[in-house]
């Protein structure tokens, strides 16, 4: 038998906070001195995870409107984190990446988010964080899984550390 509709309706409050928890921390180490909504530094993280893509691609990890991703795209190429250029395949599509700028600030960020995560989870041990990060990622990738349809996991190994 699976989990009770309770259980589920537990679940999905949790996420709920969750999201809330995690929009709060991230507006308050965002230092907006280049003028970005914190968005960009999200789509920026993922163009230096994902490396050199196409908008479209980039819109469709991240399920939202090409227009989306082309304004924070222009936001971020305004301040010089990331730059485009014509795709070799196809010379009518651009690909984008991150610039060393971009990576560098993106380093920056990133520290500010951990040391925040550190001050507020800094009794937790390595496992601990191990474990909630596979059960996040778990969670996380079958989301997306259902909500695209795409049949294969992201990352199946994820799977595999969630249980």
């Amino acid at each position: 038998m699976g989990p009770t509709s309770d259980a589920w309706v537990d679940l999905v409050r949790e996420l709920r906070e969750l999201g809330q928890l995690s929009q709060t921390a991230m507006h308050r180490t965002w230092r907006n001195d280049l003028g970005l909504h914190p968005a960009a530094a999200g789509l920026l993280a993922e163009l230096a995870r994902r490396g050199e893509c196409r908008i479209t691609e980039l819109a469709h990890r991240r399920m939202v409107d090409v227009s989306v991703i082309s304004r924070q795209v222009a936001q971020l190429e305004r301040v010089q984190l990331v730059e485009r250029r014509p795709d070799p395949g196809d010379r009518r599509v651009a690909l984008v990446h991150a610039t060393e700028h971009g990576l560098t600030t993106l380093a920056r960020w990133r520290c500010e988010q951990v040391d925040a995560l550190h001050q507020a989870l800094g009794d937790w041990d390595e496992g601990a964080v191990r474990a909630a990060c596979a059960t996040l990622g778990a969670i996380n990738d079958q989301l997306r899984r259902s909500l695209t349809g795409d049949p294969e996991p992201a990352n199946p190994d994820i799977l595999e550390g969630a249980r």
